[in-house]
């Protein structure tokens, strides 16, 4: 058997005193007669016997209001827009075709300060020797660093240009 404690005031204490059974007796069978007395409250069913059914139906009926409340209850849904580009070998060729023209392309290559050799424009350093290709700076973390930097994003080192920065 479960335990229920119930506060009363003075005056009901007194009177439930009053009664030959005891104070547990008593409210028992007070609450037995009303509910007994009382059908149950709009809106509860046979299968919501259960305290879980319970918490579960007052969970939906709050999301389903505030979902309401969020989304608008009549309100029409919003419509969209969507671009599809379809490319085969037809466009592909067009293009081709139409940037053919007169088109100056600048070389990608450049040689080597120290041995001659042709550098290509993604490498750092001369495959052939080593020397530094490009005039691109590198923190100690990795990260590449632009002339105007200071500090290095990535760990926070001073660059060589934050040396400007001092005023001695």
């Amino acid at each position: 058997m479960s335990k229920i404690t119930f506060r009363a005031d003075d005056d009901l204490v007194k009177e439930i005193e009053s009664f030959d059974a005891s104070k547990s007796e008593v409210l028992r069978e007070a609450l037995r007669s009303y509910i007994e007395e009382h059908e149950p409250a709009e809106g509860t069913t046979q299968d919501a016997d259960s305290l879980d059914a319970l918490v579960a139906d007052r969970v939906d009926q709050l999301i389903d209001r505030r979902l309401d409340e969020r989304l608008g209850q009549g309100s029409m849904p919003q419509d969209v827009t969507v671009n599809v580009s379809i490319e085969d070998e037809r466009a592909t060729a067009e293009r081709q075709t139409v940037s053919s023209g007169d088109v100056s392309v600048e070389r990608d290559d450049r040689t080597c300060t120290q041995c001659g050799d042709t550098v290509s424009d993604d490498h750092v350093y001369c495959p052939n020797c080593g020397e530094k290709a490009s005039k691109r700076s590198f923190c100690e973390c990795g990260d590449e660093l632009r002339s105007d930097w200071a500090f290095c994003p990535g760990c926070g080192r001073r660059t060589p240009a934050a040396d400007v920065l001092d005023t001695r």
